[in-house]
């Protein structure tokens, strides 16, 4: 597992991480389609980093889910509902990467939703150290709203027949059944996700492209670099 292909790779982006020198916590942005391995990632490199004594925040944006109503009031199967209502992308700004940026305090809150229990939590506010390294990931994550409060921005890439086979595995229990599952994937989350690629062009942003559809042999791609 030491030098396996993923670990050799995992490397390299924590050692681009560690490259980002700044005087406020560097703010990670992991975003990617639904089950693209974007949480797995995430703990990976905080391990990685953690090992070589970086300070690590882990985050995400399952903890800024807006309540069911909010989230749903367009129709449940509603696209322009998922992008536009799924999440608090304010709240991700204001409670965690501005607090965490140049001008910020160095107090954030992590979460303000459950979204196993499906409910709104009282909000518990942390101090980060200067040094520390935050790991958010989420799906749409490098929208107008955020993308610019993201020091280093690694996108996910992954097609949509790898998507899906994750999802029978990883979801089935949340959704209670194999159909409920695949006309949420098929009529909602991933339009939504697609019309997000398309409209916010993340890959045009992104520091770099890890390819995940085999998780065992992933690959790395630095678009800016090719830019310049």
């Amino acid at each position: 597992m030491k030098d396996s292909p993923r670990r050799k790779v995992l490397s390299k982006i924590v050692q681009a991480i560690e490259k980002v020198g700044l005087p406020h916590p560097v703010r990670v942005g992991i975003d990617g389609l639904s089950a693209s391995g974007k949480t797995i990632l995430a703990d990976e490199l905080a391990e990685l980093l953690q090992e070589g004594g970086r300070k690590v925040i882990r985050a995400g944006l399952d903890g800024f889910h807006n309540p069911p109503q909010t989230r749903h009031r367009q129709g449940p199967m509603s696209v322009d509902g998922y992008v536009e209502d799924s999440f608090d992308y304010l709240a991700v700004r204001e409670k965690v990467l501005r607090p965490l940026g140049p001008d910020g305090n160095g107090w954030y809150c992590p979460e303000i939703f459950d979204h196993q229990k499906g409910e709104t939590i009282k909000p518990v506010t942390r101090e980060a150290a200067v040094d520390s390294i935050l790991l958010f990931e989420g799906v749409m994550l490098f929208r107008k709203e955020l993308v610019d409060f993201f020091d280093f921005r690694i996108l996910i890439m992954c097609s949509e027949k790898v998507i899906l086979e994750r999802a029978k595995v990883r979801d089935l229990d949340h959704f209670g059944n194999l159909e409920i599952l695949l006309e949420k994937y098929g009529k909602r989350f991933l339009p939504g996700q697609n019309r997000y690629f398309s409209e916010s062009q993340p890959e045009q942003v992104a520091d770099l492209l890890f390819f995940n559809d085999e998780p065992e042999k992933p690959n790395l791609s630095q678009p800016n670099e090719k830019k310049g």
